[in-house]
């Protein structure tokens, strides 16, 4: 697969959390020779009992305060690491979680990229490459095609007991996760 040259610019992540967040189904996540086209996401935003930016700013989440368009990677259970995406202005916490996606190029075998961790899993991406800035480093989103509105869904997040619905995902796709009654 060949991409251009060109990425998401600092614009785009720099709006309002849940419209990125729908807007980046679609895109193209691109790392370390591999690409996959972005399926489902979850938005995370300021004092939400869930976000990690809720109490303040900490040496773990500072991504999240820093400005939009860099990467947060965190481990949850000790085993999996999870990317988001930051957005808003600096000093507002917030992010979006990639939970999955559809493989493009780069890939050994077809990987499941269904779940924040298979998909760090399968990129090679850990917590090492939290605080990279999406738009001239390692890690980059290029445009892709976003789908048609009708083939977008929206749901509660998966694994949060706050029911805001948060979630956005491409109805029918294999790189979507969860639960089955999530999923369409």
């Amino acid at each position: 697969m060949t991409l251009s040259g060109r990425r998401l610019s600092r614009s785009f992540f720099a709006r309002p959390t849940l419209t990125v967040a729908r807007d980046l189904l679609g895109r193209i996540l691109v790392f370390d020779g591999k690409a996959a086209r972005l399926v489902e996401v979850e938005a995370y935003v300021g004092d939400d009992p869930a976000s990690h930016a809720r109490f303040g700013q900490t040496g773990r989440n500072f991504p999240m305060f820093g400005p939009p368009g860099f990467s947060y990677v965190y481990r949850i259970y000790g085993v999996y690491d999870c990317l988001n995406l930051t957005t808003e202005p600096k000093g507002f916490g917030a992010a979006i979680l990639v939970r999955g996606a559809e493989p493009l190029d780069g890939f050994d075998q077809v990987e499941r990229l269904s779940g924040p961790g298979l998909l760090c899993r399968a990129f090679g991406i850990t917590t090492a490459h939290t605080n990279l800035d999406l738009t001239r480093g390692p890690i980059a989103i290029h445009p892709g095609t976003p789908p048609a509105p009708r083939s977008i869904g929206r749901s509660h997040r998966i694994g949060v007991h706050d029911r805001r619905p948060w979630r956005f995902y491409v109805r029918g796709s294999p790189g979507v996760s969860g639960p089955s009654g999530l999923r369409t």
